[in-house]
């Protein structure tokens, strides 16, 4: 296990470093006035030096993922919740759900 943190963490600074060298690469085209090959090439090296980046992340989440102890669980906490008090014009004891036919009302029916 000890060796995919490292593996993580070369493949990390290896992508850094290309990402680096393609940014490079990329002023080298600027400084020539050649701007059409240029927005490719900085497309290109600002996703290879973010992968690079986001393995550097991985690889420290790994590792602190195995610095915890092994029955290590998150303190949850019950969620607290205020009393709901009804602020609708209507109470809710009244609202009849669906439509009500005239003929139903007028009889007195179905409350």
């Amino acid at each position: 296990m000890r060796f995919a943190y490292w593996s993580r963490e070369l493949a990390g600074w290896a992508l850094i470093g290309i990402g680096l060298w393609q940014f490079w690469n990329t002023y080298g085209l600027i400084s020539n006035r050649r701007i059409f090959e240029a927005g490719p090439s900085a497309f290109i090296a600002f996703i290879i030096f973010r992968s690079g980046l986001h393995l550097l992340k991985v690889a420290v989440a790994a590792q602190a993922a195995r610095s915890l102890p092994e029955g290590a669980q998150p303190a949850t906490r019950k969620a607290s919740r205020m009393a709901v008090k009804s602020v609708a014009p209507t109470p809710t004891k009244s609202v009849v759900p669906g439509p009500r036919s005239r003929a139903a009302s007028a009889n007195g029916a179905a409350n």
